[in-house]
Formats: structure tokens, sequence, C-alpha cells
């Protein structure tokens, strides 16, 4: 029995994706790096008090999750393989690398 969940588990993470959360506190990407697989979905995670907005200009991972609000949760899936930054247009210092693979 435990051979068929672990596989059941395997298989959809391949179908699906992993989940990779990003924490937004104290005007930072949290963590700052990340490695990513192709097919995985990335949610930020607002745990500031205001405001914050995650976007890339990547043409292959191209996003902008808008403005999301306090304790807002928000993803973006990952479509193509490469390195890109994950920006904040409120708070222009914060960012977040993103290797896909």
């Amino acid at each position: 029995m435990e051979k068929i969940i672990v596989l059941s588990i395997i298989l959809s993470s391949a179908l699906f994706g992993a989940n990779h959360v990003i924490d937004q506190k104290g005007k930072t990407f949290t963590p700052h790096s990340i490695s990513v697989a192709v097919g995985d979905t990335i949610t930020f995670k607002n745990s500031d008090p205001f405001a914050h907005n995650a976007y890339t200009d990547d043409e292959a991972n191209e996003f902008d999750i808008g403005m999301q609000t306090p304790g807002e949760d928000v993803s973006a899936k990952i479509l193509k393989a490469g390195v890109f930054n994950v920006e904040c247009a409120i708070h222009p210092n914060m960012l977040l690398e993103v290797i896909a693979k």
C-alpha cells in the first residue's frame, strides 16, 4: 500500500508540477533565489501589512500578478527553462532569482 501512495505522489508532481512558496516580508522575497522545474508553480505570499506586486519581463515566463493585498497568496506557473529575475513594481529593491530547469 505504501508503494502505491508514494507512486501516486510522484505521478501527481510530474503531471501537475510542484508548488514553491515565496514569502514577501520586510520588503524582500524569501528566499532570494529558487530552483524550479518547468511546470512548477510559484506562490507569492504577502506577509507584509502593505501591498506588493511580483512580475518578470522574461519573454519565456512573463507574468505580472498585479496588486497583491496583505495576506493574499497569488501564483504563477513556470512555462520554460531559463534563469530570470522577479521584481516588485512597488518596491524596486525586491529581487528574486528564478532558475527554471
